[in-house]
């Protein structure tokens, strides 16, 4: 058996698709295929992240050297995948439970823009055997981005507290953005972030009774230097999307090509 046969095998057992494994090593989709089909070898650091991952050790990932039923470092590795998912479980549950918290104690349109976020992740968690804390995370800002949006929108106008407030949702934003552009979530997940932060941006203006249309938020020069901001950023997060979605779009089409090719 090849060392891309065993890749394949192991990771089918753990459940995980090319793109899950790619985003746990930190590498491309791609990268993973070629390994897997035998057209390039890992790396050395990258094959001690592959037994991290399969939780078996470098003799039997590079050899195939199965170690027997009590070897400790199989049964290791079944146990933290085991667990992993048991905990994201465990977070799916305390999602839909906040969720319900949330929607209980807001009437009406709040409630529903207060859940639906937790609700979407608790579900992902509960449904899903990749990990989702990324996701999750986001979630989580979006609901807070539900109570305190609007301090953000009016931060270089409004009092000291509008300022707090706003810095507590501008700070986790910038992590999160710095920590999603060097693990890149799947492009679908992508785009129904940007779509939620657009859908949350405008009901932080209707809801304040200033009733806004979507295009309305794209007119700058009526928006307030907060506003301005937060268009900017949705758009040069679109921009980064869609070069995303288009050199991943190619990249398949290539591999494809070269795999009839070959």
């Amino acid at each position: 058996m090849t060392l891309g046969e065993r890749l394949i095998q192991l990771r089918a057992k753990a459940g995980l698709s090319q793109d899950d494994l790619a985003e746990r090593l930190g590498v491309s989709r791609q990268s993973v295929s070629k390994w897997e089909n035998n057209v390039s070898v890992p790396d050395l650091d990258k094959l001690v992240k592959l037994g991290e991952v399969f939780g078996v050790s470098l003799d039997e990932l590079v050899r195939g050297n199965v170690p027997g039923p009590a070897d400790p470092i199989a049964k290791a590795g079944v146990t933290a995948e085991e667990l992993r998912l048991h905990r994201q479980r465990l977070l799916g549950l305390l999602l839909l439970f906040a969720s319900v918290l949330l929607g209980s104690r807001s009437e009406g349109t709040w409630g529903i823009l207060f859940a639906w976020p937790l609700v979407t992740c608790g579900i992902l968690c509960l449904l899903c055997r990749r990990p989702l804390g990324l996701l999750c995370a986001w979630g989580a800002w979006l609901t807070h981005f539900v109570s305190l949006g609007a301090s953000v929108v009016y931060i270089f106008g409004g009092t000291r507290l509008d300022n707090f407030l706003a810095l507590t949702l501008i700070i986790p934003l910038g992590f999160l953005t710095v920590y999603s552009l060097r693990h890149p979530l799947p492009i679908s997940v992508c785009w129904l972030l940007l779509a939620s932060f657009l859908y949350q941006y405008r009901n932080i203006w209707w809801l304040s009774g200033e009733p806004l249309g979507y295009l309305d938020l794209f007119r700058l020069s009526a928006l307030p230097s907060g506003g301005k901001f937060l268009t900017l950023y949705w758009l040069a997060m679109s921009l980064l999307v869609s070069f995303y979605s288009l050199r991943t779009l190619v990249s398949r089409r290539h591999l494809g090509k070269v795999q009839s090719g070959s």
